[in-house]
């Protein structure tokens, strides 16, 4: 009876999720068009660049542009620029990001970079400075989930998550997320993977 049981609600959360999966699958229902955003999940206090900042957001809705741009290691470079949310003094955020060998970048996960333009030709960079802020060193790794490019190599779309370590300290940390031209999910979308899949879990700051 218990087997019986398990088997009957392995299906329905089978059931939920292909239906949460074919709703994802129209922009009109599921997802809340395509966003732009700078986001700092967390950060240390002792993260220069960060400020300690959490949970902070910046985009179109609270007046914020960006500039993308292709930078000389065959990159992605994002200006973000804004009036500073209230509590804050930071009105310009700026990241750039190098594949290994000058190659383009593409989706995948890249470890150990360097303060980008100064990394090694081996190693991916990364650069990132906030308003009057940057670090001498850096080091950590990011993982890009989108890429695409348009006819004349312009970026179209772009997302990536990465951890930064100021002056290669690992005390001085940053989680930080970019979106560009991609998709979010609605609220009621998260509901139902929450309640089908456990919730998403949030990305924290790597162990030593």
């Amino acid at each position: 009876m218990l087997a019986d049981y398990a088997r009957s609600s392995h299906a329905s959360v089978l059931v939920l999720l292909t239906s949460a999966a074919l709703l994802l699958s129209s922009s009109n229902v599921a997802r809340a068009g395509n966003g732009t955003r700078f986001t700092v999940v967390d950060s240390s206090p002792t993260s220069w660049v960060a400020r300690g900042y959490s949970d902070y957001t910046v985009s179109a809705a609270n007046g914020w542009t960006v500039e993308v741009e292709r930078n000389f290691d065959n990159g992605v470079s994002f200006d973000f620029d804004g009036p500073p949310l209230p509590g804050t003094s930071v009105d310009y955020w700026d990241v750039e990001f190098a594949a290994p060998f000058e190659a383009e970048i593409t989706p995948g996960f890249y470890p150990s970079f360097q303060r980008f333009p100064f990394q090694d030709s081996n190693r991916p960079g990364l650069g990132f400075h906030s308003t009057g802020r940057g670090d001498n060193r850096a080091s950590g790794f990011f993982e890009v989930f989108e890429a695409t490019y348009g006819p004349g190599g312009e970026v179209l779309s772009f997302s990536a998550d990465f951890t930064h370590y100021g002056e290669e300290n690992t005390n001085n940390w940053a989680i930080v997320e970019i979106r560009y031209n991609v998709p979010e999910p609605t609220t009621a979308m998260l509901l139902l993977f929450g309640v089908t899949a456990g919730g998403f879990s949030r990305r924290r700051r790597p162990e030593r």
